[in-house]
């Protein structure tokens, strides 16, 4: 980095341990740290899903095109449970590994929390496009539940002649943020396919404007 690079991985960092950040920080620290993160295989793919968005490629396209395969599976006697595209623990761990190079501490993880919402937020609605018919065949929504916050994709497998929607989780975070009353005993998440949520910061503390429950 050049010095001027150095002073705003600085603000970037200084923002995340004070926790002054939102989700257009983090869009911003992304982009500005993934030139520098080509060896960091989770920030290097975060920052590229956040610009191509549905024009994807390497290990997210190949995640995607994987959880298609799946779902095309199922009921074919053949089950494989999807995983999440990356972990909580992966994310903390390759993000601090950055920090650490640059000789910085380690971010707590609460603010790793507050950085896993954020990119909730921001992948919201991207289409997920098949690779052999390079067709729409789901997206991207925010989904809560009382404990946790997701990053929900949304696909569709025909069986037995009808389209059964599935949904699975891409990117979860813990929900310490707003209530949200559990829909049922299972605390099955509300999925908030027809607007956006928007993660802002006040007063050191993210909160989710979300739109009316029912």
């Amino acid at each position: 980095m050049d010095n001027k690079e150095k002073q705003l991985f600085a603000y970037y960092y200084k923002q995340f341990a004070e926790r002054s950040f939102d989700e257009k920080d983090v869009l911003a620290f992304l982009l500005f740290a993934k030139k520098h993160a080509q060896a960091n295989k989770v920030l290097n793919e975060l920052g590229q899903f956040l610009v191509q968005r549905e024009q994807m490629t390497g290990y997210v396209k190949s995640y995607f095109d994987h959880c298609q395969e799946i779902i095309q599976n199922l009921g074919k006697g053949k089950k494989e449970k999807i995983e999440n595209l990356f972990s909580f623990k992966e994310i903390r761990n390759q993000l601090n590994a950055f920090f650490v190079e640059q000789g910085l501490d380690k971010l707590s993880p609460e603010v790793i929390n507050d950085i896993m919402l954020c990119l909730i937020a921001l992948l919201q609605d991207v289409k997920l496009i098949s690779r052999t018919t390079n067709k729409k065949v789901g997206h991207l929504s925010f989904a809560a539940s009382s404990k946790e916050l997701f990053l929900m994709g949304n696909m569709r497998v025909l069986h037995k002649g009808r389209f059964i929607p599935i949904t699975f989780p891409v990117l979860t975070a813990r929900n310490s943020y707003e209530k949200v009353t559990p829909r049922d005993q299972n605390d099955t998440p509300y999925l908030f396919d027809d607007a956006l949520i928007e993660v802002m910061n006040h007063e050191g503390q993210l909160v989710i404007a979300f739109p009316t429950m029912n």
